[in-house]
C-alpha cells in the first residue's frame, strides 16, 4: 500500500493563539518532551498539540494518529525492516489507515503507516539482522514472509531468484521413474506369458492337452486316454525310464469295487480292463513313475495310503441337534470311497468329523489302527473343497508349485519340486495350461474342468496319505466329470486313501468308486463294495430299473421316496427309519463289511488280537514312521514368509491396473489437496509477533496448517482403506483352505504384510510429490513422506482390522468410513485444547490422525519461531510442538499395533474353518 502525506490542518487565529499559549517555550516545532511538561492541559490543547506533531515529529502518515514507542532504541527484530529508525527515533507504531486496518484483520501485512514504523521483510526478499537491508533472495534460494536470511533449496528444486518457495524436482523424478520401471515391469511380464503361451506343447502319454474332438474321439476308440496316444497327438515322446515297482498295499481292489488283503504286490490277473488301464498309463509314462516316485520320496512309512476306522460317530450342534448317529464302518488304505446321501443327511459333517476339522461328540476313530485327533495330522491329509478355492491372478503351475513349496519336506531342494510339480501337471493332463491364469467365474481362462484338476492338484502337489474332496463333479460335464473321476482312482491305485462326496453322479462315475458309505438323516444305511449295493438292497425288496441309473435308484430309496421301487404294493417298508435298522440288524456287521475292524464277533476279535500280537513290533514301527512324516512336512516358516511374499508380489503384478489405480488415487487425492493450499504460496502459520513489535500483528492464521494435516489425513483415508481391506478381504476361503492344510497362519499373514509396504511406499510418495508441489509447505519433503507414509501404513493396519471381522461385501465401505472417523478425531475440529477441556485427550491420542496432524505442525511452526510465539499458538490448539520424532513414532508403533489385532482377529475368528 502506498504511504500518504496527511492533509494540512488549517487553524483559526484563535486556535494559533491557545497552541501559542499552551507552549509559550516552544521555538519553532513542538516535541515530545514538550507534550511531556504539559500533561494536564485541556483535551482541546491537546488535540491541537497532536496535529501539530503529526506535521512534524511523529512520522505517522493517518492525520490525527499519535505513535507508539515500540522500543526505546534502534531496535529490530528478526524478520524486520526497519530502514528509517535510529537510536534518536526508535521504531514506533501509528495507528492504520481503514484498508491497511482491513488487510491485518484478513491476515495480510501492508506497507508502513508511519515513517519509522517496521514491516515484515517481504516475500521472495530477506532482511538480515539489524533490518536495515532487504535483500532479493539468489537463486538457488526461497524466501519466504519474514525471512531474516535466505534458505537454501533442496537439490534439483526450481528456485529462481525472488523466490517464496521451492518445487522439489527429484522427487517428481524418482516418481516418474518408478512408475517407468514398473510399466516396463509389467510389460515383460505380459510378453513372457504370452510367449509361453504361444511355445509348442509337448505331450506326454497323459497329456491330451490341445487335443480337438476327433482326437479325443481316436483316443477312446484306441482304448481311452488313459492309453499310450496316437502318434498324431504326440509331438515328443520322453525316452522311458526304468520301470518302477507297482506301489504296496495291504489289499488291492478290482473294478467292481471289492477290497481284498493281500501281503503282497499288485497282481495282473486280479484286475479288470479299467485296472489294466492305469497298469499301462504307470508302466508306459514316465510321468506316472517319475510322480510315484516323488509321492514315496514324501513319505517315511513302507504304506502310502491311511486306514480310517470308526465307531459308534456321532456328532450333535451345541443347540442339540443330532446330524450324525452311530456310523460304523472301516476305510482301508489306498480305497477309493464315495459317500452319498440326500440333503441333510451329514455326509459334510461326516468329512469334517473324519479329518479332525470338527470333534466327534461320541464314537472313536482309528487312524491306522491307532485312536488319533486327526487334527494333528493335517498335513498328512488333503481337502479339496467343492468350490474351486484357488488364485485366479496366478498360473497353473503357480498355484500347485506354491502348495508343493510350502508343504514338502523342507530338506526337498527346489530342482526336486519343480520336477515334482512337473510329473503331478502331467498327470492331471494340465501340461498345455500350465502357464495360463486359472481365472475366476467372472473371466474365466481355463475350463471349469481343468480349474477341477487345479484344484485337486493343489493337494496332491503336497504328497498326501489321504485325501477328501467334497462333490469334486458338480457344476461339471459328463467328459471333465469323467476324466475326474479317472484321476482319483489313478490316485487311490498310487495308495492314497481317496473319500469324495458325491451328488447325482452318473453311472460311469458311481461304478468308477470302489465303496460307497451311504447315509440317511446322520445314520448310515449301506457301507461296502459298490458292486454289492445293488444286491444287498434288492434283498430287502427294492427293484432296480435296468435303463435307470442305479445312483438316482439308490437316493430315492435312502430319502424315503422308494416305494415305487418295492417288489409288490405294501410288500416292504421304504421309510428311513427301517432301512437303518436293517443295516444294523443285518448289513453292518454281515458280508458286505467283512473287513470292519471294529465291533466284531467274540471269534472274529479274539483271532484279530492274535494277529494284532503279531504284528505289534511292525504297528509301532509304522506308527514311529507316520510320527516322522508329519515332522518332515512342511517348509521352514522363513521360506513360508518368503513364498507367500512372492505369491502376493506375482498377484500385484499381474493386477496391474488395479495397482496403478491404487497409486494414481494417491496422487490425485495428493493433486487435490494440494490444489486447495496453493493459493496460500507457501504461507500455512501466521501468529503473534514477539515482543516488542506484537502490536504490528496481523490476524492469525492458526488453523490452515491443522486444516492441511486434516484433509490430508481423510484424503489418505479415501486413497487407502478400500485396498487395504482387499489385501485379505478377498483372500479368506484361500487363507481358510491353507491353514487347514498345515500352513503357517503367521508366515502367510507376515507375507501378506510385506507385499503391501511398496503399494504403500508407492502410493504415499505420489500423494507427497503433488501435495508437496502444489502446497509448497515449510515442512522439508522427506519429514512429510514420512508423515504421509506412516499414515498410509496406520489406514492399512487399519482396514486390515476390519476386513477380518466383517464380510466381504460390507468391508470397504466400513473401512472408508473407519479411516474418515480417525481423521476427524485429529484435534482439528474440535480443536485439542478444546478437547483437553473435557479431559478426552486421551482418547482423541488413541487416533493416529493427532499425532499425523502434530507432526505437521510442528514441521511448518517451528522454522517460524523465530518471528511468531509458536507457544502461544500451540496453547491455542492444543498440540505440543518440538516432538516430530516422537510422532511419527507413535504413528509407527499404532499402525503396528492394528496389524497384531489383525493377526489376532484373523487366527480366532472362524476358528472352525482354520481345522
Amino acid at each position: 500500500m502506498s504511504t500518504t502525506t496527511p492533509e494540512a490542518i488549517s487553524l483559526t487565529p484563535s486556535e494559533s493563539a491557545a497552541l501559542s499559549a499552551a507552549f509559550p517555550s516552544a521555538t519553532g516545532s513542538i516535541t515530545f518532551s514538550d507534550l511531556a511538561q504539559y500533561g494536564n492541559m485541556s483535551s482541546k490543547q491537546f488535540d491541537l498539540a497532536a496535529y501539530s506533531l503529526n506535521y512534524s515529529q511523529t512520522g505517522c502518515y493517518r492525520p490525527g494518529a499519535l505513535p507508539v514507542a515500540l522500543a526505546q532504541n534502534d531496535t529490530c527484530s528478526l524478520g524486520f525492516h526497519c530502514p528509517a529508525s535510529s537510536d534518536q527515533n526508535p521504531p514506533q507504531y501509528c495507528h492504520p489507515y481503514e484498508i491497511c486496518q482491513v488487510i491485518r484483520a484478513t491476515k495480510g501485512t501492508c506497507n508502513p503507516q508511519g515513517v519509522y514504523e517496521p514491516k515484515i521483510c517481504a516475500n521472495g526478499h530477506y532482511c538480515p539482522p539489524g533490518g536495515k537491508q532487504e535483500l532479493p533472495c539468489p537463486k538457488g534460494t526461497y524466501c519466504p514472509s519474514g525471512s531474516y536470511k535466505p534458505r537454501d533449496c533442496d537439490f534439483g528444486a526450481i528456485c529462481p531468484a525472488v523466490s517464496v518457495r521451492q518445487v522439489v524436482t527429484v522427487p517428481v523424478g524418482v516418481m516418474v521413474a518408478i512408475d517407468f520401471a514398473l510399466a516396463i515391469i509389467v510389460a515383460i511380464g505380459f510378453a513372457i506369458s504370452k510367449w509361453r503361451k504361444s511355445k509348442p506343447k509337448k505331450y506326454t502319454t497323459l497329456d491330451t492337452g490341445d487335443a480337438d474332438k476327433d482326437d479325443i474321439e481316436l483316443l477312446a476308440a484306441q482304448g481311452g486316454l488313459g492309453r499310450t496316444p496316437s502318434p498324431r497327438l504326440s509331438v515328443s515322446t520322453p525316452q522311458p525310464t526304468p520301470p518302477l515297482p507297482r506301489p504296496t498295499s495291504t489289499h488291492t481292489r478290482r473294478a467292481s469295487g471289492r477290497v481284498d488283503h493281500m501281503d503282497g504286490n499288485i497282481s495282473d490277473d486280479e484286475l479288470d480292463e479299467d485296472d489294466t488301464l492305469f497298469e499301462d498309463d504307470l508302466h508306459n509314462s514316465p510321468d506316472m513313475q517319475r510322480f510315484i516316485r516323488s509321492m514315496s520320496r514324501t513319505i517315511e512309512t513302507q504304506t502310502i495310503g491311511l486306514s480310517f476306522d470308526f465307531e459308534g460317530l456321532s456328532f450333535q450342534t451345541k443347540s442339540g441337534k443330532k446330524i450324525l448317529q452311530d456310523v460304523t464302518g472301516t476305510m482301508p488304505r489306498g480305497s477309493c470311497w464315495g459317500v452319498m446321501g440326500g440333503s441333510g443327511a451329514g455326509k459334510s459333517t461326516f468329512l469334517n468329523v473324519l479329518m479332525g476339522k470338527v470333534h466327534a461328540t461320541g464314537g472313536t476313530i482309528k487312524i491306522n489302527g491307532w485312536t488319533k485327533d486327526m487334527s494333528k495330522y493335517k498335513k498328512l491329509i488333503g481337502y479339496v473343497p467343492q468350490d474351486d478355492i484357488v488364485f485366479p491372478e496366478l498360473t497353473v503351475r503357480e498355484n500347485i508349485l506354491h502348495s508343493a513349496r510350502v508343504r514338502l519336506p523342507a530338506s526337498w531342494r527346489d530342482k526336486a519340486i519343480q520336477d515334482h510339480v512337473d510329473s503331478l501337471i502331467a498327470c492331471l493332463q494340465l501340461t498345455h495350461v500350465q502357464h495360463s491364469r486359472v481365472g475366476d467365474a467372472t473371466r474365466p481362462v481355463i475350463s471349469g474342468g481343468q480349474r477341477k484338476r487345479v484344484n485337486i492338484g493343489m493337494e496332491l502337489a503336497s504328497g498326501p496319505m489321504a485325501i477328501f474332496l467334497d462333490e469334486p463333479t458338480s457344476g461339471l460335464d459328463a467328459t471333465s466329470a469323467a476324466t475326474i473321476m479317472r484321476l482319483l482312482r489313478a490316485i487311490s491305485r498310487l495308495g492314497v486313501t481317496t473319500i469324495a462326496i458325491i451328488h447325482q453322479p452318473r453311472e460311469q462315475i458311481f461304478y468308477g468308486f470302489d465303496s460307497l458309505l451311504l447315509l440317511s438323516q446322520g445314520r448310515s444305511v449301506y457301507s461296502g463294495p459298490t458292486d454289492d449295493v445293488q444286491g444287498y438292497f434288492e434283498g430287502l425288496g427294492f427293484a432296480f430299473p435296468q435303463r435307470a441309473n442305479p445312483a438316482d435308484t439308490l437316493i430315492d430309496i435312502i430319502t424315503g421316496d422308494g416305494a415305487q421301487y418295492t417288489l409288490g404294493a405294501g410288500k416292504r417298508e421304504t421309510d428311513v427309519k427301517t432301512l437303518i435298522e436293517e443295516w444294523r440288524s443285518r448289513g453292518q456287521y454281515g458280508s458286505h463289511s467283512r473287513h470292519l475292524s471294529v465291533g466284531l464277533d467274540g471269534h472274529q476279535a479274539r483271532r484279530n488280537r492274535r494277529t494284532s500280537n503279531q504284528s505289534i513290533n511292525s504297528t509301532v514301527e509304522q506308527e514311529e514312521s507316520l510320527r516322522r512324516t508329519m515332522k518332515n512336512r512342511g517348509a521352514t516358516w522363513p521360506a513360508q514368509a518368503f513364498y507367500c511374499w512372492k505369491r502376493a508380489m506375482t498377484q500385484q503384478v499381474r493386477n496391474a491396473t488395479s495397482f496403478f489405480f491404487e497409486i494414481g488415487v494417491g496422487g490425485l487425492a495428493g493433486l487435490i489437496i494440494g490444489l486447495s493450499a496453493f493459493a496460500s504460496n507457501g504461507h500455512l502459520f501466521q501468529g503473534i509477533y514477539h515482543p516488542p513489535f506484537t502490536l504490528l500483528s496481523s490476524a492469525v492464521d492458526y488453523s490452515s496448517t491443522p486444516q492441511l494435516a486434516l484433509l490430508g489425513a481423510m484424503a489418505i483415508g479415501l486413497a487407502a482403506s478400500a485396498p487395504g481391506f482387499w489385501v485379505f478381504g478377498e483372500e479368506k476361503l484361500m487363507y481358510y483352505r491353507e491353514t487347514a492344510s498345515g500352513h503357517s497362519r503367521s508366515a502367510y499373514y507376515v507375507g501378506k504384510l510385506l507385499s503391501t509396504l511398496i503399494r504403500i511406499g508407492l502410493s504415499s510418495l505420489h500423494f507427497t510429490v503433488f501435495l508437496g508441489i502444489l502446497a509448497t509447505p515449510l515442512i522439508s519433503f522427506s519429514h512429510m513422506y514420512a508423515a504421509n507414509l506412516m499414515y498410509f501404513w496406520c489406514i492399512y493396519g487399519l482396514a486390515s482390522v476390519v476386513s477380518m471381522l466383517v464380510k466381504r461385501e460390507d468391508g470397504p465401505l466400513l473401512a472408508v468410513l473407519a479411516s474418515l472417523v480417525i481423521g476427524v478425531l485429529g484435534g482439528v475440529s474440535p480443536p485439542l485444547s478444546k478437547v483437553k477441556s473435557w479431559h478426552m485427550e486421551w482418547f482423541w491420542r488413541l487416533s493416529p490422525g493427532v499425532w499425523f496432524t502434530e507432526a505437521y505442525v510442528t514441521d511448518n511452526w517451528s522454522p517460524m519461531a523465530y518471528l511468531y510465539q509458536t507457544d502461544l499458538a500451540s496453547r491455542a490448539i492444543g498440540f505440543t510442538l518440538g516432538q516430530y520424532s516422537l510422532d511419527i513414532g507413535l504413528l509407527f508403533l499404532i499402525g503396528a499395533i492394528y496389524r497384531v489385532i489383525a493377526y489376532l482377529a484373523l487366527i480366532l475368528v472362524h476358528r472352525d474353518k482354520q481345522r
